[in-house]
This record gives C-alpha cells, sequence and structure tokens, in this order.
C-alpha cells in the first residue's frame, strides 16, 4: 500500500470503513445501484475526515472563492475542509420555503462573495444545481464545484457544461482496479459495476 497515490489510499480507507459499500441497494426512485456512498459518516472516523480534508485543500488552488457553501450531506466535510483551509464556511439549514430563502443558507456572507460549492459524491447535477440555483437567491456567486467522490454517472460533465469549474478527489471507475486488488471487490462486482456505469 505505500506505493499507492495518495487518492488511492483514501479511496481504500473509504471502503475499509464502510463508506463505500457494493452490492444490491434501492433507491428512492426504485431503481437499483450497485455501489453505496455514506461520507455523511465520515465524522465517525476523524482522522479519515482529517486525511479527506487535506486532500482536498490542493484543489482549491486556481479556484477564486472566499467562502465554501456545503450541500447539507456535505456540510461535515465542509467544517474539516474549513479548518484545514481557513475558509469561511455556509451551509443550507432548514426547509426552504419562498418566504424562508433568505434564511435558508446559515453563516456569515453578504452578496457577492465568489463561492465554491461542496458535495460530497456527484451524481445528479440536480441536486448540485438547486442549492447553487438557492446561493444565487441569497447573493452567493457560485462558480466552482468540488466533491470528494465522482460516481461517473455524467454529473460532473454536465455541471461542467453549465459553465463551472468541477474538481473531484476519487473517481469510482478509477477505484474499481485497486479495491479489487487488495480483495475487498470480487471481480464478478467489478464487472457489475463497470457495466452499471457504462449505462
Amino acid at each position: 500500500m505505500a506505493d499507492m497515490a495518495r487518492g488511492d489510499r483514501l479511496g481504500l480507507a473509504l471502503a475499509q470503513a464502510g463508506l463505500i459499500q457494493f452490492g444490491r441497494f434501492v433507491q428512492p426512485d426504485d431503481t437499483i445501484w450497485p455501489v453505496a456512498v455514506h461520507l455523511r459518516w465520515l465524522p465517525s472516523y476523524p482522522a479519515l475526515l482529517r486525511a479527506v480534508a487535506a486532500a482536498l485543500v490542493p484543489l482549491l488552488d486556481g479556484i477564486e472563492a472566499d467562502r465554501v457553501l456545503t450541500t447539507a450531506d456535505a456540510t461535515p466535510i465542509g467544517v474539516a475542509l474549513s479548518l484545514a483551509s481557513d475558509l469561511p464556511l455556509v451551509y443550507p439549514f432548514g426547509e426552504v420555503r419562498d418566504y424562508t430563502a433568505a434564511f435558508a443558507i446559515e453563516g456569515a456572507y453578504d452578496v457577492g462573495h465568489p463561492t465554491l460549492l461542496l458535495a460530497d459524491v456527484l451524481a445528479d447535477p440536480d441536486q448540485a444545481r438547486g442549492i447553487v440555483a438557492l446561493a444565487g437567491r441569497v447573493g452567493l456567486d457560485v462558480s466552482a464545484v468540488l466533491a470528494v467522490l465522482d460516481l461517473g454517472l455524467g454529473a460532473s460533465e454536465r455541471l461542467a457544461a453549465d459553465g463551472y469549474t468541477v474538481r473531484y478527489l476519487l473517481a469510482l471507475a478509477d477505484l474499481l482496479p485497486v479495491l479489487e486488488t487488495e480483495g475487498l471487490l470480487p471481480p464478478a462486482m467489478r464487472a457489475a459495476v463497470e457495466v452499471w456505469l457504462a449505462g
């Protein structure tokens, strides 16, 4: 494991902790996914959370932002990233209604702050678009999206096509051979995930 790249080591550690799982997982829309990701559990693994935040910091280079805005699931990671980078954090809170939009994002900010959106997983670009739209309603200007894991379902490409700078720490497709080599992913399961990713 000493010869592994940092990202591969982190991906392996996430899988070993059960934060990336493989099997048969029913989604809210009744589709079946062969992978489940539980990065919102990272606060239960403080050393791993620190390692993820430290690995995200270099990805901030060149991004013009003086605030980090998280998706709801990424708030714990956002706190760790804020501590590691000294970037102030704002985050969504509560249910958004038309008359509560001004109070739907917690933290210290004013209109016009260049803002980075932090997600735990890039799966569906509509989630990112929704929080970007909310940020716009309260005056935050999101131009970049950062994620821990890109599932490879087209979200990063669609967000990039919308004009956002998109960066991520790990890509699921790149982790599959590492996890198979380390005995965490049977060859048949890897093949099933690759078929699913191919659509």
